[in-house]
């Protein structure tokens, strides 16, 4: 029986990644102290996800050398064929049964190709790669070239999901922790994730209890290149509203100038201090005093930590 090792990579990745559960508490934390302070998160993100590819190879390359010298050249058909055995593989044996194919599990729905298709597809593949190097001058490096095909699909698969969720988590725990840094109460002064109803069509990101009603926040951890997604979301949230986003870079002029005009208050995260720009707004809105943030960094974090778990947990 062919032991994937998968425990060895888990607990591989859980020591030596600083943000390995990125949903975790303490790695929301870190994101949010870095929006906080005006810093690119995807610093730290992209640092997390590039040493998750490093080990992911690793253990990539540490499975072929030995499942090369269980199965010879047929090290492909016996990994996969020992995974479909499994009555209950883990995510990463699943996941390795999509990349020894040179897939990802969206790519092979797109191709309509079901779990009990994968040796009949495997067997193709490497019929036509051995055609491909047969007579070639690299034809002795056709396994590597095989399992740069799997890194490629492990790229795209953890990159892919890295991206998608970190943004959604970053946003809805920076507005939970920054309103209620502010003094305001979840539940009572405000509320986050409102879904879609006859008043408002789209769900919101929060809305904040005012003197005279409501205002709605919209956020999006949009990088330079989208302008047009910050407008549509100046069009969402109404008079007094606020639009929270990373930076803005063409057209940055009408965007604000749009802003402007629906008086919406835009608050750019990158080279800013967006929390105190979100106080500032506030401040005369809300029917509670606001409390002022601190500008020290350290004093920051320290009002970062002494707020609840409950506000960084997404469940």
């Amino acid at each position: 029986m062919f032991n994937t090792n998968y425990e060895v990579y888990r607990q591989w990745l859980r020591e030596n990644i600083s943000l390995t559960e990125l949903d975790s508490p303490s790695a929301l934390r870190k994101l949010t102290l870095y929006l906080w302070l005006g810093r690119n998160y995807r610093i730290i993100t992209e640092e997390n996800t590039r040493d998750k590819l490093l080990i992911t190879y690793a253990w990539l390359m540490d499975l072929y050398n030995r499942a090369h010298k269980k199965y010879g050249d047929k090290w492909q058909q016996g990994v996969l064929d020992q995974l479909l055995t499994l009555e209950t593989p883990s995510s990463e044996e699943v996941n390795l049964a999509y990349w020894l194919l040179g897939l990802t599990r969206k790519t092979a729905q797109n191709l309509d190709i079901p779990l009990d298709q994968f040796p009949e597809f495997l067997q193709e593949a490497i019929s036509h790669c051995n055609t491909l190097f047969a007579g070639q001058e690299y034809a002795t490096y056709r396994d590597q070239a095989w399992l740069f095909l799997s890194a490629g699909a492990a790229t795209l698969n953890i990159r892919g999901s890295q991206k998608s969720f970190v943004g959604k988590a970053a946003e809805k725990v920076f507005l939970k922790a920054s309103l209620s840094l502010l003094g305001l109460e979840h539940g009572r002064d405000f509320r986050t994730a409102l879904p879609s109803d006859k008043e408002v069509l789209r769900e919101t990101d929060a809305e904040v209890e005012t003197k005279r009603g409501r205002i709605r926040i919209d956020m999006g951890l949009i990088a330079e290149g989208n302008p047009e997604v910050i407008s549509d979301k100046i069009n969402r949230v109404g008079r007094n509203g606020i639009v929270i986003f990373d930076k803005i870079g063409a057209r940055a002029r009408v965007v604000y100038e749009t802003a402007s005009q629906s008086s919406v208050k835009l608050i750019q995260i990158r080279h800013n201090q967006p929390l105190f720009e979100l106080y500032r707004h506030l401040a005369p809105l809300v029917k509670v005093p606001l409390k002022k943030p601190p500008s020290a960094e350290s004093k920051l974090e320290q009002k970062l930590n002494n707020l609840p778990d409950a506000i960084f947990k997404l469940s």
